[in-house]
């Protein structure tokens, strides 16, 4: 660390939790304005996820990225051109650390520190205690600890005979030591086709158990990636989009239907597309079997479905997603709906605090690294307007108080910190739903565990908004 650095007494300091990607961003934005901060990660490496040595990474190394170099790249460091349109794991790490390494980011990072918690006592004074024993008091606090952190598991996953192997999704390391065996996979979204799909290059069956279904998008459409040949479909076209768009899918890859999935309730550009180039191909060969979702447990621990049949697997993938908030936080310390949903402003920002902002609580169709990084950026010059006392600070409050949806989306393009260059996502949203589209309880019911899953939001109307917002600080 820097002399100058060290002489900040961490009172007067962010601390930033997490040093992924989100975590990144926040760090690189705080330093920009001359903001000081600590980051902190219980990784030996910058990188979170991404970095391949971390033990308890939702990724494995076979795994490809769903979103192509465009939407996972920072605006001011483009991806080496050597890299592949659809990066690996170990890619991403090495990408992340040049990053850091660019900004000396790694000058503020205390490797292998995990936060057992971070309390506030009154607005800007907060009490950490580290995995190390230290407790130190900062004045604010950035959590990026990302949306891996609390594994949902049904509550029928209990009940299971002991002798079948039961883990999340967060624990699938790859395909190796499954022949043989029988693997039930259980989820309708991206990982579950991912470990399904891994799943049967080894395993003697896989069946793959889908409540919801979703059209499945390949990697590449007319020599382009999926995700940027989406972003360029021109708005004007309105609802003749979606009809382009289903009659493109059905003849590149067909009908999820008539493989035995579930059919798609919205279209293509309305929906949580799963992104995948060998899903489809692998049901039809049979290395992987479509069923109906499960619905509880006999009493021998045999899985039952909704139409009555049942399964006796050796492995259970539970692939359900992941549920809302970090343990180092205080259950109370961000209100909730009385769907159960964390109630943050734009995704991040709690509505009653100035010194904490949790990143990356949502889940998007494409790469949420934009997301991440204007929520990283508004973060900075929110601790930077605090600091100051600067009026921006009003027009934030003011911002703040209201709904998300009361926020014009800005289209325009708008330069970032550092020098970022402006996002360029292209005229149409890849998902144009938009997240207060439905009423949570018509997503979520009440009280539900469901309800504290980390929602789904369109990713180019919340960027939208949080250019709006940043702009109050311009």
């Amino acid at each position: 660390m820097s002399e100058l650095h060290d002489q900040v007494p961490t009172r007067e300091k962010v601390l930033v939790i997490g040093a992924g990607p989100a975590g990144l961003a926040a760090a690189a934005a705080l330093k920009a304005l001359q903001v000081p901060f600590d980051l902190v990660d219980r990784s030996a490496h910058v990188g979170g996820i991404w970095d391949e040595d971390r033990e308890d990474s939702p990724t494995w190394r076979s795994m490809d990225m769903v979103s192509s170099r465009r939407f996972t790249q920072y605006e001011d460091m483009i991806q080496p051109v050597s890299f592949p349109d659809y990066l690996r794991p170990e890619q991403m790490g090495k990408y992340l650390r040049a990053y850091a390494a660019r900004y000396d980011l790694t000058e503020h990072f205390r490797p292998r520190v995990e936060v057992r918690s971070a309390r506030p006592f009154s607005e800007g004074v907060w009490q950490v205690e580290f995995s190390t024993g230290e407790i130190q008091v900062y004045a604010a606090v950035i959590s990026a600890h990302g949306i891996s952190e609390r594994p949902h598991r049904p509550a029928w996953a209990a009940d299971v005979d002991p002798a079948i192997r039961v883990i999340h999704s967060k624990e699938w390391t790859g395909a190796d030591g499954l022949e043989g065996k029988r693997v039930l996979v259980v989820g309708s979204g991206q990982s579950a086709a991912d470990i399904a799909v891994d799943a049967a290059r080894r395993a003697l069956e896989v069946r793959w158990s889908v409540r919801t279904g979703h059209w499945i998008v390949p990697r590449h459409i007319g020599g382009m990636p999926g995700d940027v040949a989406a972003s360029r479909e021109p708005a004007v076209l309105g609802k003749l989009n979606d009809r382009i768009a289903e009659t493109v899918l059905g003849r590149v890859a067909g009908d999820p239907s008539s493989v035995g999935l579930p059919k798609p309730a919205v279209s293509p550009l309305d929906d949580a597309v799963i992104i995948s180039d060998e899903v489809l191909d692998r049901i039809r060969e049979g290395r992987i079997t479509p069923i109906a979702p499960v619905t509880g447990v006999r009493a021998d621990g045999t899985v039952v479905y909704a139409d009555e049949s049942d399964y006796r697997p050796d492995l259970i993938v539970l692939a359900t997603g992941y549920e809302t908030g970090a343990n180092h936080l205080p259950e109370d310390v961000i209100p909730r709906t009385a769907h159960g949903e964390l109630d943050l402003f734009l995704g991040a920002f709690p509505r009653g605090r100035d010194d904490l902002v949790v990143l990356g609580q949502n889940r998007v169709s494409g790469g949420v690294l934009p997301i991440l990084v204007e929520q990283a950026d508004i973060a900075a010059y929110l601790m930077k307007a605090v600091r100051d006392s600067s009026p921006a600070l009003t027009q934030f409050h003011r911002a703040r108080a209201g709904s998300d949806s009361a926020v014009p989306v800005t289209t325009r393009e708008q330069g970032g910190l550092l020098g970022r260059i402006g996002e360029k996502l292209g005229t149409a949203p890849l998902n144009r739903r938009a997240a207060e589209s439905a009423p949570p309880a018509t997503r979520n019911p009440a009280g539900s565990a469901e309800g504290r899953l980390v929602p789904f939001v369109d990713r180019d109307r919340l960027l939208g908004r949080l250019r709006t917002v940043r702009s109050l600080f311009d």
